[in-house]
């Protein structure tokens, strides 16, 4: 066990052999400056989910090659990443305890999530590690791309993601963000104040499942609890395009991880030979299809939620107060009030608490929102997409009463399938 580490990278790992040399060589041969990220200073935790192919046999070997990075190899036999992921952190949180109690010290640990089908740039640890010491921040959230290359022959829907990457790059330098299993740290102290990952639940065809969204809702946990957020800009993370390339008319439609509330998660490796017909470029029609649904899942999460947990940014963020302009920050705080108040909601940390509040205040809001996004980012990305056919005959002055109730009908699935589930690119 060596003393100086003081990160620890977690790779949840199920049947990556086609990617897994590439994913792990990316993570080694990260650079710094200040020599503040060497291979003494951070270390790779594997945590294998019953892996069938030769994936764990690769890992040994690669380590075997590169001594010079403690590299460990654990097992979960829950299937599913949330689990694994849970799997992962623990463990480095204790070998980063038990460090500190033999040494007689406390030192700050931060523990990284890395996604088996991602790659990382030279940068990006030391980038997301300085931004969280520099601004004291506990949870770090990292920028993602896409590889241009990969979509040299699909413009139409390479200008769709990179408006849906452009709306994260500005909601998060605004708010700090959220987290995502491709990419963020936690310090270990707020990861266990807040009880780590929690691993939810849900009924698919009668079994419960895995709710594939422990990193979001852990975010929110942390948040809730005091937790400060940062965005690390510069931390980049390379997003495989197979997320998109084989599930592309999911994404079109907005059932890319599931409908009707259940949010499950999909094998996006390609089979080469379905694979071809799906590399095709969108028509202007599909195109406008995926945007809509991408900022409808996009927009409740990433613009209205960080309002909704810290309503305070909305009076003492000059930033925030700016993007929305005054007036409008004013309004939106009161409504949060009145929403808290009529749903007798003392917090937000309860698992998807927030969604009925979230999804009123976008219907609210939506128009405010749209303007202040248009501004911030361009013109290109227009107007809230048309509401529910349902909201034809809702008169104005009912519109706020039946909007509460299209919200709060969770179970059916109409709000769900209306805002999307895994439409963000």
């Amino acid at each position: 066990m060596r003393d100086t580490v003081f990160v620890s990278v977690v790779l949840p790992v199920y049947n990556e052999s086609d990617r897994i040399d590439d994913v792990l060589a990316s993570i080694f041969n990260q650079k710094t400056y200040n020599g503040m990220i060497t291979h003494d200073s951070y270390e790779l935790i594997v945590v294998d989910n019953n892996s069938t192919d030769n994936s764990v046999e690769k890992i040994n070997a690669f380590k075997a090659k590169n001594p010079s990075m403690d590299i460990h190899i654990i097992q979960e036999t829950i299937q599913g990443v949330s689990s694994a992921r849970k799997r992962g952190m623990d463990y480095a949180s204790l070998r980063s305890k038990t460090r500190d109690s033999r040494l007689g010290v406390k030192n700050k640990h931060y523990i990284v999530s890395a996604d088996a089908d991602c790659t990382v740039d030279h940068y990006w640890l030391h980038a997301l590690i300085e931004k969280m010491v520099e601004e004291n921040g506990d949870l770090g959230i990292c920028n993602y791309y896409y590889n241009e290359e990969s979509f040299r022959k699909r413009p139409n829907l390479f200008n769709e993601i990179q408006k849906t990457l452009r709306c994260r790059d500005m909601s998060f330098s605004l708010f700090g963000g959220f987290p995502d299993g491709k990419g963020f740290a936690v310090e270990r102290g707020i990861y266990d104040k807040v009880g780590g990952i929690e691993i939810f639940y849900q009924l698919n065809n009668g079994r419960f499942v895995e709710h594939l969204s422990d990193d979001w809702d852990f975010g929110i946990r942390v948040i809730a609890w005091g937790g400060k957020p940062v965005y690390a800009r510069d931390s980049r993370v390379e997003i495989n395009s197979r997320r998109v390339d084989t599930i592309l008319e999911e994404v079109i439609t907005g059932i890319a991880y599931g409908q009707d509330g259940i949010i499950i998660m999909k094998d996006v490796r390609p089979d080469v030979e379905e694979q071809t017909p799906t590399l095709c470029d969108t028509t202007p029609e599909q195109s406008q299809q995926a945007w809509g649904y991408s900022i409808k899942d996009f927009v409740p999460k990433n613009i209205v939620l960080p309002a909704l947990l810290n309503p305070q940014i909305l009076l003492e963020s000059p930033a925030v107060r700016e993007f929305f302009t005054g007036p409008v920050a004013d309004r939106l705080y009161q409504r949060i009030h009145e929403i808290k108040h009529e749903s007798r909601i003392i917090d937000f940390k309860p698992i998807h608490a927030y969604k009925t509040p979230a999804y009123r205040l976008y219907f609210e809001f939506r128009e405010e929102i749209f303007s202040a996004m248009r501004r911030a980012v361009g013109e290109g990305i227009g107007f809230p997409p048309p509401l529910p056919e349902c909201f034809d005959v809702v008169k104005p002055e009912d519109f706020e009463r039946f909007v509460y109730y299209f919200c709060e009908d969770r179970e059916s699935g109409e709000a769900h399938n209306y805002f999307a589930n895994g439409g963000v690119f």
